[in-house]
């Protein structure tokens, strides 16, 4: 259990976030967090990490989302020779899947008024330059996740070379 506990972290602040942005009355007009490079803009995203629509799929994203985390979940239990920040990578990527799984499963279920994933966070340096889309820290997990998987994986693949092969 111990190897899936950053993943109960990661899925404990994404929801406790979202439940407190969807109850404060957030709206989707931006309002200033940390100056205006943090503002909160509340919407609901029926679609893919970042607004990427599904049109009408969202049962399909939700059963491959679904078999992801299972496998991610069985990979993270009984995988063998995993390094520390590949487990923590790993974690990362399991605990925003099940985050955003949560919210799909709602909206499919037609629970609780969910229209889609919660987003939130709007980043940027005032209007001049915002990053294009708004996300949630489900999105930011598993995005973070998959640069530290890649940076393990690039890694270990120049560990595995014979010293003269290393660039």
């Amino acid at each position: 259990m111990s190897k899936l506990f950053p993943a109960f972290i990661v899925v404990l602040i994404d929801q406790f976030l979202k439940l407190i942005v969807k109850n404060i009355g957030l709206t989707s007009i931006p309002e200033n967090f940390f100056s205006n490079i943090l503002r909160f803009t509340y919407i609901e995203n029926p679609g893919l990490a970042f607004g990427i629509s599904v049109g009408s799929l969202g049962w399909l994203l939700f059963i491959i989302t679904t078999l992801i985390t299972l496998y991610i979940t069985y990979y993270l239990l009984f995988g063998e020779n995993l390094l520390v920040a590949e487990i923590l990578a790993l974690n990362l990527i399991l605990g925003g899947a099940i985050g955003n799984l949560i919210d799909r499963g709602l909206t499919l279920l037609n629970l609780f008024s969910y229209e889609g994933v919660i987003d939130f966070i709007d980043i940027g340096i005032g209007d001049f330059y915002r990053w294009p889309y708004i996300f949630n820290i489900a999105d930011l997990s598993v995005s973070l996740g998959i640069i530290i998987f890649i940076l393990c994986s690039y890694s270990n693949s120049n560990q595995n070379k014979p010293e003269d092969e290393v660039t």
